[in-house]
């Protein structure tokens, strides 16, 4: 199938790469501010747990993949500040903004699509993945690439926003991602729409059980999940096999 969603929206895979990336150029000098209200701040919180489940010690290559404005690769510099780390992402104005957030780090910033990366078979230890995977055009071929460069035993930390929330939070969820989240990019941004695909790209994101047979399916095992807000956001750990 060569389709997929964008927002609401059925779209080829290709114009979605393209959609996505335009979106994100146009929204990068205020995404950070855009992030605390989406997530009203917890999402810097939910980062940090992340660096804290990650255990391996002295890592020689991570890539933080759809690294954005760069606030897991600055976290991941303060904890290896020997190893080398990349941060990768698809938008260029995304990468341009993190520059001066990541200055004084071991970070090093690429331009580049998750379908095709240009490392060796097997040479990287730790992929970090923050609320980027629902954004890509092919879900499976990216996962497909991530395994293929990720040595035996490597982990890939995948934190995104989930479908699967507790019907408790539903009303408040709903009435503010729908009503109010798309409200505040228009003020904020002057970009309603792009605010509105952000929300209707949790919607349309597979369901946690879903998500892991997909990376079951492309040589990866789930061996850790953590639900944040009733399921809002869930951090998957999951080791190359």
């Amino acid at each position: 199938m060569n389709k997929t969603y964008f927002g609401k929206k059925i779209v080829e895979k290709d114009t979605k790469k393209t959609l996505v990336k335009n979106l994100f150029n146009n929204v990068s000098l205020t995404y950070d501010l855009m992030n605390d209200l989406m997530s009203l701040g917890l999402h810097r919180l939910w980062k940090k747990d992340l660096l804290k489940n990650i255990k391996e010690k002295n890592p020689s290559l991570i890539i933080d993949l759809a690294g954005g404005t760069g606030d897991i690769s600055l976290l991941l510099s303060k904890k290896f500040p020997s190893s080398m780390i990349l941060a990768y992402d698809l938008s260029f104005a995304m990468i341009e903004n993190s520059k001066k957030k990541l200055a004084k780090s071991n970070v090093k910033l690429i331009n580049g699509s998750a379908e095709f990366m240009a490392f060796p078979d097997s040479s990287v230890d730790i992929i970090t993945l923050s609320f980027g995977l629902r954004n890509f055009s092919n879900i499976e071929k990216s996962i497909k690439e991530c395994n293929r460069i990720l040595k035996y035993g490597g982990k890939l930390y995948c934190l995104e926003f989930s479908p699967s929330f507790n019907h408790s939070v539903k009303p408040f969820y709903d009435f503010y991602s729908y009503k109010v989240i798309p409200k505040i990019g228009k003020m904020i941004a002057n970009n309603e729409s792009a605010y509105q695909y952000l929300t209707d790209s949790i919607r349309n994101f597979p369901h946690n059980p879903e998500l892991k047979n997909i990376f079951n399916n492309n040589g990866f095992f789930c061996y850790s999940d953590k639900s944040y807000l009733g399921g809002i956001a869930i951090l998957n750990i999951f080791s190359k096999v």
